[in-house]
């Protein structure tokens, strides 16, 4: 004989996890956005050309970099969220130049010990001497 609220138990406990598995897609999906929302490399594909800048734009001389006794560490997040601040304020093709430079045309594929110097050179984008 079967119980009418163990039943109701149990079909509330389905319904709960089918929302649940709903909006757990719709989280991943969300998740995934942000990625790409976010995500340097796929912000700016290198073979794309740039909209802004109907005139070749000569990339700046890179600073060279100074010899210290422990370099401060610098996390690929650092960099692309510089990289992504100087690009929303019109330096893209400065940019890609200076990737360019730094042997590389994403910073993923850029050595990290390059970090310190590349994010040296970014920050010097747009400061008048």
């Amino acid at each position: 004989m079967a119980n009418p609220d163990l039943d109701k138990c149990f079909n509330a406990l389905m319904d709960a996890a089918d929302a649940l598995e709903t909006v757990a897609g719709k989280v991943a999906e969300a998740a995934c956005q942000l990625h790409k929302l976010f995500d340097w490399d796929t912000q700016i594909p290198a073979d794309e050309p740039a909209a802004e800048a109907p005139t070749a734009v000569e990339p700046e001389p890179v600073p060279e970099p100074v010899a210290s006794p422990a370099p401060a560490l610098v996390s690929f997040e650092q960099v692309r969220a510089v990289l992504a601040d100087k690009s929303r304020t019109g330096h893209t093709d400065q940019i890609r130049g200076l990737l360019a430079q730094f042997g590389a045309p994403k910073l993923s594929e850029i050595d990290p010990a390059q970090y310190p110097a590349l994010l040296a050179a970014v920050s010097a984008l747009g400061v008048a001497s």
